[in-house]
């Protein structure tokens, strides 16, 4: 027994398949596959990502950046608009890697531009439809005030557009997020063509996970930068992005009372372990989470009926009478808890171990 738990266990060949099948996608299109790190933040899952040849890495902030150039990552896209409060963190990174930086508006761009002492490449960001941030790619007129401005500075090297179609979250089966994704492509291969006319070396930077693992077409980009797929969740196999078998980790908790006749069971996992992101089961309601056997190394199948359907700060709700059958384990056995949300269940938890006992440490690893 590894632990007494919580604690994250990681299934290092499930992770590693998911990282070779989307490497392949990428290479099989042509495409940079530039992948999203901030949902695993771990100097040792980045590198296998080097052992299929990934050389390009994407970070949401100028920390997670410095976390990774210590581990000799040396071309790194911040995808997060940048704040004149991190201006000084990039200019210092600026001075031993290549960065990009990202702008979503032209009062994003104007607040924090000035600061900018070193060189670095500019991404704009474009709203494909997600409707979070980004110019909107109809505005013509903003996005080429933001591409004169970073024309006009020395510092400053125009690499291209980037996008995120988060809008694919929102949707379940493969039919409503590839068209999702296909109205993206069409917008975006407008946008490159006008641009590349201009720019010819011209980059359009796409990414998310759901689009990225369905699809099989990407006529209207350069790169892709997925994050979530190298663990997937149970958001994800409810979009259809994935299959239970690809999710690549689980919190492993101990279950500290059972109630029969509430058809209830308490485990010590709670909003400070698995987040408080949910998803609607019609047999629950609210899910935290799905409920999978634990025999010591890796995690069985769900428990039918059983859902992590309440969460305090410590605290895990198991209710199981969606099944008609009593609940399965006692006190003091462990469960698995497969995570509605593995990039925030990672990021509060902070460590992961190993089917083989190795512990994996991560930017956020502290001792709880």
């Amino acid at each position: 027994m590894m632990s007494s738990g919580p604690f994250i266990l990681l299934d290092s060949a499930r992770c590693r398949q998911n990282i070779a099948r989307m490497e392949e996608k990428a290479r099989t299109n042509g495409l940079v596959f530039r992948p999203h790190f901030k949902t695993h933040q771990s100097h040792a899952v980045g590198r296998w990502f080097r052992e299929v040849g990934v050389n390009r890495i994407t970070v949401s902030s100028a920390e997670m950046a410095g976390y990774f150039a210590k581990d000799g990552w040396n071309d790194i896209t911040i995808a997060f608009p940048l704040s004149r409060f991190h201006v000084e963190a990039v200019n210092r990174l600026a001075e031993n890697i290549h960065l990009n930086i990202t702008f979503s508006s032209i009062r994003n761009m104007l607040d924090a531009l000035p600061l900018i002492s070193q060189n670095v490449g500019v991404l704009i960001e474009v709203d494909v439809g997600h409707h979070r941030t980004g110019v909107n790619i109809s505005d013509t007129r903003q996005i080429a005030l933001m591409v004169n401005q970073v024309a006009e500075n020395p510092k400053l090297a125009f690499r291209g557009f980037i996008a995120h179609a988060g809008q694919s979250y929102s949707v379940t089966g493969e039919k409503n997020v590839l068209a999702i994704h296909n109205q993206a492509m069409g917008e975006l291969v407008k946008l490159k063509s006008f641009w590349s006319q201009q720019y010819p070396e011209i980059v359009i930077s796409y990414g998310d996970t759901p689009t990225c693992s369905l699809a099989d077409d990407f006529w209207g980009v350069n790169e892709i930068r997925p994050g979530n797929f190298v663990f997937y969740d149970i958001m994800q196999h409810l979009i259809g992005s994935c299959s239970l078998d690809d999710i690549a980790l689980a919190l492993i908790c101990p279950v500290v009372d059972v109630y029969p006749e509430r058809e209830e069971a308490v485990v010590h996992c709670g909003a400070v372990h698995l987040s408080k992101d949910f998803v609607l089961f019609p047999e629950s309601n609210r899910c935290y989470g799905l409920v999978c056997p634990y025999n010591g190394i890796r995690w069985g199948a769900p428990v039918e009926g059983a859902y992590v359907t309440s969460l305090s700060q410590e605290h895990g709700i198991i209710s199981f009478g969606a099944s008609g059958q009593p609940f399965p384990f006692h006190v003091g056995d462990l469960v698995a808890i497969l995570p509605v949300h593995s990039c925030l269940t990672l990021d509060t938890m902070g460590e992961m171990v190993t089917e083989s006992g190795e512990k994996i440490s991560t930017m956020r690893s502290r001792k709880r």
